[in-house]
């Protein structure tokens, strides 16, 4: 785990030259509830509170 953080954070290093914009969590959320989680896995799941497929949170 610490390794992933260190390599992370190199690349994030070599790469902040080039950024021009802030990053942003990617976030998850159910529609039904209109609670909203970050997406930590590749797979999206389904809400806690009321069964809904979850779905990607536009950025606004």
């Amino acid at each position: 785990m610490f390794e992933r953080i260190v390599q992370a954070s190199e690349a994030y290093r070599q790469g902040a030259d080039r950024m021009t914009g802030s990053l942003r969590m990617a976030l998850k959320g159910c529609p039904e509830c209109r609670t909203t989680q970050m997406i930590a896995s590749p797979s999206l799941g389904i809400c806690d509170d009321c069964g809904t497929n979850l779905v990607v949170v536009p950025n606004e």
